[in-house]
C-alpha cells in the first residue's frame, strides 16, 4: 500500500512538474552587469561632485583671466594664494563619502568604494590640471617671467597642501574634523603672502629659488601627492 502510494506520489509531481523555461540561459544573462568602461565610471563620479567645487574653479580661472586683461600686478599673489584652497576642496570632496557617512552605501553597490574614491581622485586631479594649465599661461603672457616659473611657483603650494591634507585626512584627528584641510591651505596661503611680499629682498631670493629648483621641488611634492593618494585609496575601506 506504501509502494503504490509513493509511486503515485511520483507519477503526480512529474505530471505537474514545471516545464524548463524555454530561452532560460538567454534571459539570465541579460541580467548580469554591464560593465562600465572606465570613461563611463569618470563621468559617473564627475556628475557626483558638487556643483561648489566646480564654481570653485571656475571662479579661479575668471579671476585669474579679469586680472590678467587689466594688469593687476596682485594677480599673480592672489592665485598663489587661492591654489592651496582648491586642493583643500578637492581632498574635502574626495572623502565625502567618508565624512558624511556613506562609505558602508557605497561599499554594497557594485563598485568596490576604492574604485569610487580612485575615480574621484582622476576627476579632480583632471579639473585641477585643467585650471593650471589656464592660469599659468595666461598670467606668464600677462607678466612674463615664462610659463614654467609661474606654473611652479603657483603649483607647489597646491601640491604641499594636497599632500599635507591627505596625511592629516588619515589620522583619528582627521576623520572626526573637517576643518583641518581649510586649516592647512590657510597656513600654506599665509606662508605663499608672506614670501611673496614681506620683504622685497626675501621676495627676489624665493623667487630665485623657484627659477632655480621649481621644477625638481614641484616634482617631489608630485610624488608625495601621489603616494598620499596611494595610501588614501589602500586605507580608505579599512576605515569605512
Amino acid at each position: 500500500m506504501k509502494r503504490k502510494k509513493d509511486d503515485l506520489d511520483t507519477l503526480l509531481r512529474e505530471a505537474f512538474a514545471a516545464p524548463e523555461p524555454a530561452g532560460r540561459e538567454a534571459f539570465l544573462k541579460t541580467l548580469r552587469p554591464r560593465e562600465v568602461s572606465t570613461m563611463q565610471m569618470l563621468r559617473q563620479q564627475a556628475a557626483y561632485i558638487r556643483v561648489p567645487v566646480w564654481l570653485f574653479a571656475a571662479l579661479t580661472v575668471g579671476l585669474t583671466i579679469a586680472g590678467a586683461s587689466v594688469h593687476l600686478e596682485e594677480t599673480v599673489r592672489l592665485m598663489v594664494m587661492l591654489m592651496p584652497f582648491t586642493a583643500a576642496v578637492c581632498v574635502l570632496e574626495t572623502k565625502r563619502s567618508e565624512r558624511f557617512g556613506m562609505s558602508e552605501l557605497e561599499m554594497a553597490t557594485r563598485y568596490s568604494l576604492r574604485s569610487v574614491i580612485l575615480s574621484r581622485m582622476i576627476v579632480l586631479g583632471i579639473l585641477s590640471a585643467l585650471v593650471l594649465c589656464i592660469c599659468a599661461p595666461v598670467l606668464a603672457a600677462a607678466f612674463g617671467g615664462g610659463v614654467l616659473p609661474v606654473g611652479t611657483r603657483i603649483l607647489i603650494p597646491y601640491l604641499v597642501t594636497m599632500s599635507a591634507s591627505l596625511a592629516v585626512e588619515r589620522s583619528p584627528l582627521g576623520r572626526k574634523n573637517g576643518l583641518l584641510s581649510p586649516g592647512i591651505a590657510l597656513v600654506v596661503a599665509s606662508l605663499s603672502f608672506l614670501f611673496g611680499s614681506y620683504n622685497p629682498l626675501l621676495v627676489l631670493r624665493y623667487l630665485e629659488v623657484l627659477r632655480s629648483f621649481g621644477l625638481p621641488i614641484a616634482a617631489f611634492f608630485l610624488l608625495l601627492t601621489v603616494y598620499e593618494q596611494w595610501k588614501t585609496i589602500k586605507s580608505v575601506e579599512a576605515f569605512a
